[in-house]
């Protein structure tokens, strides 16, 4: 995995959201509940902002690490979404850059897997992005 600290912003961003559609068949953010003044109120909005996609949610796990971050003491909530249509326009509408995904307005580190195997992982607040060294390179080329 190659790690990159440069954000994928604007029509390039609609690209990227577009390839990794090509190679993925499902993706994930988070949110950290260590983040959430009043957690009922934070998950209140994120089924409302996921209320169009809501159908392709596969689960919503409590974890306490990821591809990007561990925490100590502390969990979050990973939502995971088949990669398809509906859901690859709800990443382009919401978003413009790939460091975007980032709270209070969206919720963070966006994540693409094909099948168990991360592909690309985002660290919003810090300001990278882990991803398929190969996978990447094809991007750069086309």
């Amino acid at each position: 995995m190659l790690t990159i600290y440069e954000n994928v912003k604007g029509k390039r961003y609609k690209e990227l959201i577009d390839f990794l559609s090509k190679h993925c068949n499902r993706f994930a953010f988070v949110e950290n509940r260590q983040m959430m003044e009043i957690e009922e109120d934070r998950l209140a909005y994120i089924d409302n902002l996921i209320s169009n996609i809501e159908v392709h949610l596969i689960e919503r796990k409590t974890q306490r690490e990821w591809e990007t971050t561990k925490l100590r003491g502390n969990t979050a909530y990973v939502f995971y979404f088949q990669l398809n249509n509906a859901t690859r326009q709800f990443l382009k509408e919401h978003s413009h850059s790939l460091f975007d995904w980032i709270s209070p307005e969206l919720p963070e580190d966006l994540i693409f897997y094909q099948n168990d195997k991360c592909i690309l992982a985002g660290c919003s607040h810090e300001g990278f992005f882990v991803v398929d060294e190969t996978l990447w390179k094809s991007f750069i080329l086309s």
